[in-house]
């Protein structure tokens, strides 16, 4: 069932459920109201039978009563009876027993039995007592009340029928504005993602929604643009190394060279081919690091740890350089630990000092380890090489950017990210800043044990 529907169907049964409690207090109140209006009427019959009874000569008085009592009630039953221990007996009309209880407890009371109305009284006239016992049937009342049930009936039937009709009229005012945004969203491809719905009113739901849904494909749009510069970018990057190597196999092949030749472009070769290693490894760690569902081993790495690690690694992969590590900072940093994955931790760190190492041109880099609070640590890696201009500095975390000035500079562009990824993974922050030929510097904060 569509929403449209739905709303008219409950919109109807609220407003029939509304109308039958409202029917039924005025057919309630009408025949509270009735009843009572004939038992008033009975009684004043009542009073008439009891002075007719009385009087003993045709008096005035008493042919005005006559006159009176001649316009009787619809099916009307009189009688007059004296109250004695037989006096049931004398009854002509069979009357409920707790009516005959109740007038003799109270001198007066009234019935109802079926349509037939009555009412009696408890007169005393020369020492004795008398019951005046009167019944009729209200024709014209109970008519009226027919009427109005028929009349109930007739308008309940008619405003519901009329609700239904209207409530599905607004409830298309309501939901004919989403219809058609629903019809504008599905139009939207990968071709025409930069469209958006049209919000007509932000404060209301539906603007607050369309508002969440042009959000929403802000930032699909700005995946797909990410996700189409990284595959750009990365097949660019992967094609300039195979394209070296082919490049250079094929010049070995295409004749007998010597072994110098062979030498030099082997060596070129090996070059390229671990170029390519370090970017598919990059993309690889990369893309699993940006599973939000990833899971690693966690174990408790000190910090000191990480640090020798990361340096061990770039002594490896730069042994004829000379790398000038300062250890700053006071504590006793060999106790600290942090909670994660050790060999990405470590990754992260060799990448920030591999940064600092090659765009500085292997100068001295100073780290330097404080703990700012107590369940945290800070790295801080200074270099004074060649800097990151401020336009780029804003883009260091998108994979295979790389700042206008470091073009000269060997590298894929997946360390930071990657370190970027790694620290946000283990609950810590990365800060980069740097000045343009003054150098540049990289702050970890990690939470420790």
């Amino acid at each position: 069932m569509t929403i449209r529907n739905r709303l008219t169907t409950w919109i109807s049964l609220a407003v029939l459920t509304i109308f039958l409690f409202f029917s039924c207090a005025v057919y309630f109140f009408s025949a509270a109201y009735r009843t009572n209006e004939f038992n008033n009427r009975l009684m004043k019959r009542v009073e008439i039978a009891e002075k007719i009874f009385l009087e003993t000569e045709n008096s005035p008085e008493f042919r005005a009563i006559q006159e009176q009592f001649l316009n009787k009630l619809p099916d009307e039953t009189e009688e007059v009876v004296e109250l004695t221990p037989s006096f049931t007996k004398q009854l002509k009309v069979a009357y409920p027993p707790e009516f005959i209880d109740d007038l003799l407890a109270n001198k007066e009371a009234f019935f109802e039995n079926d349509q037939r109305q009555g009412s009696g009284r408890i007169f005393h006239v020369n020492g004795k007592d008398y019951l005046v016992l009167l019944t009729a049937v209200d024709q014209v009342g109970i008519r009226m009340m027919e009427h109005l049930v028929t009349a109930i009936v007739v308008a309940m039937t008619t405003c519901v029928l009329a609700m239904i009709a209207v409530s599905h009229f607004v409830s298309g005012l309501i939901i004919n504005p989403i219809s058609s945004k629903i019809r504008k969203a599905n139009s939207i491809r990968a071709s025409n993602l930069h469209e958006r719905l049209a919000v007509l009113n932000p404060k209301d739901e539906l603007g607050e929604l369309t508002l969440a849904f042009n959000n929403l494909l802000d930032r699909v749009e700005q995946a797909f643009h990410t996700q189409k510069l990284f595959i750009d970018n990365a097949s660019h990057e992967i094609r300039n190394p195979l394209t070296a190597i082919i490049g250079e196999t094929g010049y070995i092949l295409e004749k007998p060279r010597s072994n110098e030749q062979y030498v030099e472009s082997l060596t070129s070769v090996a070059h390229e081919a671990d170029r390519l290693n370090d970017i598919v490894k990059d993309l690889i760690q990369l893309a699993g690091i940006s599973q939000k569902d990833i899971t690693y081993g966690s174990e408790v790495a000190l910090v000191n740890e990480l640090l020798i690690g990361a340096k061990h690694k770039l002594d490896v992969k730069y042994p004829e350089k000379q790398i000038e590590v300062k250890f700053e900072g006071p504590g006793p940093f060999g106790t600290l630990g942090v909670e994660g994955n050790r060999h990405l931790l470590i990754t992260a760190i060799f990448n920030l000092l591999d940064n600092a190492c090659k765009f500085s041109s292997f100068r001295p880099v100073s780290v330097s380890v404080t703990q700012p609070r107590t369940n945290q640590v800070e790295i801080t890696i200074q270099d004074d090489g060649i800097g990151i201009p401020a336009r780029d500095l804003k883009r260091i975390r998108e994979p295979f950017h790389r700042g206008s000035n470091a073009r000269q500079v060997i590298g894929t562009g997946l360390g930071i990210p990657l370190t970027s990824k790694i620290i946000d993974l283990h609950g810590g922050s990365l800060t980069v800043e740097s000045t343009l030929n003054a150098g540049t510097l990289a702050r970890v904060t990690l939470p420790v044990l």
